[in-house]
């Protein structure tokens, strides 16, 4: 299990975004009481990086997926504090990203990284819309999930 948990570990501090994202998203569904990964997951409430966040595309922060992990692995450990995040980006699918672009002035050259760098000028015009999130671990129960 020291293994598993070291390989997810370094998979939370990965360059890539994107597995930052996906390990975060595995962690969220399935989480794992260890104190190592709560703390890992959490350094993560604080990433800004936008990136694909899953499929069908839908892009948003890292620190999106980092919230649902955070709550679950506090589920999983006992721990009852909330997560709070304000002015979050994300999900938000290819269509709504080239929505955005246009009605910014901003033309794209499609695919993923056409919509990244789209998002990314948004943020240098601060035009990236961004809304306040909350994780209960309390809804995290095994039968409970939020949507």
């Amino acid at each position: 299990m020291s293994q598993t948990i070291d390989r997810l570990v370094q998979r939370l501090e990965s360059a890539e975004p994107r597995i930052r994202a996906n390990t975060l998203r595995s962690l969220a569904e399935q989480p794992i009481a260890d104190t190592r990964l709560l703390e890992a997951a959490e350094r993560l409430l604080d990433d800004l990086t936008l990136c694909l966040l899953s499929l069908p595309y839908q892009f948003g922060e890292v620190r999106w997926c980092a919230a649902d992990a955070v709550a679950a692995i506090r589920a999983v450990l006992g721990r009852h504090d909330r997560v709070e995040l304000a002015d979050v980006f994300g999900p938000h699918s290819s269509d709504d990203v080239a929505r955005l672009a246009a009605a910014a002035g901003i033309t794209t050259s499609g695919g993923i990284d056409g919509a990244l760098q789209a998002l990314e000028e948004l943020r240098a015009m601060n035009r990236l819309p961004g809304r306040r999130i909350v994780r209960d671990p309390v809804d995290y129960a095994v039968d409970q999930r939020p949507s």
